[in-house]
């Protein structure tokens, strides 16, 4: 008998899985580039990547700016049908989320504790309600149990967040500590400790920075 954590394709969920199941070949849009070249994270975390990458720090670019874009971008993921419309509570409530997850992608970056962005994001993915269900070939999967479309897309964060915990993929989605960037990027390193969305970027920024604190007497 195995287990698994994502929704199968079938009645629990209708979109979502086609985005798993392509393996990533769904694009979805983003505010920019990934600046290091970097692959998209594995699996349904790349759902949760991007997510977090509807906003450039740099560039101040936000897909989920109104309520009609934040809707648009969900119905290309696959997790809101075409014709629904977020409202301004919950579109501001996804951005909350997305935000909340930011800061959690911080602390690994950091590779520290942090109960206030833990706090945040178990908040943020509280209007979901997840339930464990058997298929007839008795695998376990973990589906989203509510009919209301804006807790249906909580949820399908929660179990990608859920899945790339159990795979021991979460820890590796970061946010660039530069300054004005947070972009998520998925380390790959065989360390796990990569800290920059690009060195040639924000790592070579940070380090001209110190370097003139330095010759300032800073």
């Amino acid at each position: 008998m195995g287990n698994r954590t994502q929704e199968q394709p079938g009645r629990h969920t209708r979109g979502y899985p086609s985005y798993v199941d392509a393996g990533n070949a769904l694009r979805l849009p983003t505010a920019g580039e990934d600046p290091g070249g970097r692959a998209s994270a594995p699996g349904s975390l790349a759902l949760v990547q991007a997510l977090v990458n509807t906003y450039s720090g740099h560039s101040r670019e936000d897909l989920l700016a109104t309520s009609a874009a934040a809707s648009g971008w969900l119905a290309a993921a696959g997790l809101l049908a075409p014709e629904a419309q977020l409202s301004n509570g919950e579109q501001q409530a996804l951005i909350g989320t997305r935000e909340a997850i930011r800061a959690v992608l911080g602390a690994h970056t950091q590779r520290v504790a942090d109960a206030s962005a833990a706090a945040r994001l178990t908040e943020a993915l509280m209007p979901c309600r997840l339930s464990v269900t058997a298929d007839p070939s008795g695998a376990i999967h973990l589906t989203r149990a509510d009919q209301h479309p804006y807790a249906r897309v909580v949820g399908a964060f929660a179990i990608a967040i859920a899945a790339a915990a159990m795979a021991g993929t979460w820890d590796r989605l970061k946010a660039c500590p530069g300054d004005r960037c947070g972009w998520a990027f998925y380390d790959r390193s065989s360390s796990g400790r990569s800290r920059w969305c690009s060195m040639q970027v924000c790592g070579s920024r940070s380090k001209m920075r110190v370097y003139r604190s330095r010759q300032s007497g800073g």
